[in-house]
């Protein structure tokens, strides 16, 4: 680049520093807004046209002089002058500079038609301000341009109809003339106006739309009871955080926007994220992941990330979505470890349960069997044929029909909360059994809900009983031995001891011998007797347990 043109550029750079600066605070801040964008344009026609016009004003001055024609160059120079006012008035309001700058051309364009008539160039002006009126005011002021325009062309042909034209070639002349110009002009702007209006709106439509859009997922991501956050995938750094995040991580939105996303993290996760968004970063899909985070305060959460790539401003962003569950891992561990306590305990109590001599059978309100033990099927005999218990099956199957009244009421009155117990005796093939049954009510909450049948055998124990009962029966039989049998002989003994002492003659004494010799053998029999009663008296019966 040489010297010229660095110059300039320079001189080119600060122009339009310096325009911008006048016409900046005029600006509409909303982008969304149609008419932000007409200012715009608007702007960049102040910016770029002022030193554009220059090209159509110097060879209107050239011929202005060439001709000695003063009023070309002051039309030129006075219409340029206006253009360097309306561009760095610092006074002007917008809607008056855009009035001013249309009003400004209407002039040139009457005396470029009047001088170059209608084939010169004031009809391109004309034609020109109407695109430019719809393109910077509302639509209303571009109709009413087109009425100009149409006004001025009639008016001309009226006031001068053989005087235009001055500077152009030979014009036709009549009514046809003015008629086919006006005519034209008149449909090529109102089509113009048409098109560019019917363009304004839907772009008008479209930028609210997006307007909308944006504030709907503005809202969405404000206003999300969960963490959010934008991250720069290529730097880490927040790019934005919603509400939640600063409620919930304790940062303030300015302090997360100095961190990265790093800073959150413990190290010894940093490498693996570094390497999980690059390669998301080139992929572009969403993922989801598992993560620890501090709080502004130290605390370590575990949250889990739910994350999409997103390009804004040629940027590319992660959207993250953070749920904190530590809460809900902190209970997955204590339900982990309530259900290995519930694990033991029901291991624990499935031993106790099988480990006990008695048969135990649960049922719930149906009589359907819940769970039994394996000492059941020997123990619990509903019939004089044992059947296997099985789960869900109802319990009168195992009753035999005889009984089955009967044990209906016993069931009734265990379900009404009573405890009943009964002992019952069956048949085997060499010999008698006993089991002593007991129903409980199993309560649930407050409610019955089932019944627990157990059974023992109990057959040593009715053996026992028994064999108490004899044994009481041979006491009884001593006993009455002693009162009754053994005090007929001793009764005797005590009648003769009179005649040994003093017998009448020596035959009374040896019948008395005689009869004292019969008393005591008998007696010696009895005690015999009794002796042997008594041993088998002494024999007590035992209890043979059963495993």
């Amino acid at each position: 680049m040489d010297a010229g043109q660095y110059i300039l550029k320079k001189w080119l750079i600060k122009y339009e520093q310096f325009v911008k600066s006048r016409l900046t605070p005029l600006a509409a801040e909303d982008e969304s807004s149609i008419e932000y964008w007409k200012t715009q344009l608007f702007f960049t026609l102040l910016l770029y046209g002022l030193p554009i016009s220059l090209i159509a004003a110097f060879p209107g001055i050239y011929l202005s002089i060439t001709n000695r024609d003063i009023t070309m160059g002051v039309v030129d120079i006075t219409t340029f002058l206006g253009f360097a006012i309306i561009t760095f008035s610092g006074r002007l309001a917008l809607f008056a500079r855009k009035l001013l700058l249309i009003g400004l051309f209407y002039p040139l364009a009457i005396y470029l038609i009047i001088a170059f008539g209608y084939i010169g160039p004031g009809i391109f002006y004309l034609f020109g301000l109407t695109v430019i009126t719809t393109l910077i005011l509302p639509v209303y002021f571009a109709y009413w341009s087109v009425l100009l325009s149409s006004a001025i062309l009639i008016s001309i042909a009226v006031l001068l109809p053989q005087g235009a034209g001055q500077y152009g070639p030979q014009q036709v002349t009549g009514s046809g003339s003015w008629v086919a110009f006006t005519s034209n002009l008149l449909f090529l702007s109102g089509i113009a106006v048409i098109l560019i209006h019917r363009i304004i709106d839907r772009l008008g439509e479209t930028l609210l739309n997006k307007q909308q859009l944006t504030q709907r997922y503005q809202m969405l991501f404000e206003k999300s009871p969960l963490p959010m956050w934008l991250f720069d995938t290529e730097t880490l750094q927040f790019k934005d955080v919603n509400e939640a995040a600063t409620r919930h991580y304790g940062y303030s939105h300015r302090e997360f926007l100095n961190k990265k996303i790093t800073d959150i993290r413990p190290a010894a996760d940093n490498f693996a994220l570094a390497e999980t968004v690059q390669a998301n970063r080139k992929s572009g899909i969403p993922y989801e992941q598992y993560a620890r985070h501090y709080k502004k305060n130290g605390e370590l959460i575990d949250v889990r990330i739910e994350s999409s790539l997103l390009e804004v401003e040629g940027k590319l962003l992660r959207l993250v979505l953070a749920t904190d569950i530590t809460e809900i891992i902190r209970n997955e561990k204590e339900m982990a470890a309530a259900n290995e306590r519930t694990r033991r305990s029901e291991s624990d109590l499935r031993a106790i349960f099988e480990s006990t001599v008695d048969g135990i059978v649960l049922i719930d309100e149906h009589n359907r069997v819940k769970q039994f033990n394996t000492k059941a099927a020997d123990y619990i005999r509903f019939q004089q044929m044992p059947k296997q218990f099985e789960i869900g099956r109802d319990i009168f199957s195992y009753v035999s029909s005889l009984l089955h009244d009967d044990f209906a009421q016993l069931l009734l009155r265990s379900q009404s909360g009573e405890t009943v117990q009964y002992d019952r005796q069956y048949r085997l093939s060499k010999s008698m059994m006993w089991v002593h049954y007991s129903l409980s009510p199993v309560y649930t909450d407050d409610k019955v809900t089932g019944v627990c049948i157990t059974g023992r055998d109990i057959t040593p124990v009715k053996t026992y009983v028994t064999k108490i009962e004899q044994q009481n029966d041979l006491f009884r039989e001593i006993a009455w031995t002693q009162s009754h049998v053994v005090r007929a002989p001793i009764a005797r003994l005590l009648g003769l001891l009179p005649l040994i002492r003093n017998p009448d003659t020596d035959e009374d004494y040896q019948a008395s011998l005689k009869y004292l010799e019969e008393s005591i053998t008998e007696l010696d029999k009895i005690v015999s007797a009794v002796i042997h009663q008594s041993h088998q008296a002494g024999q007590m019966p035992k209890i043979v347990e059963k495993d």
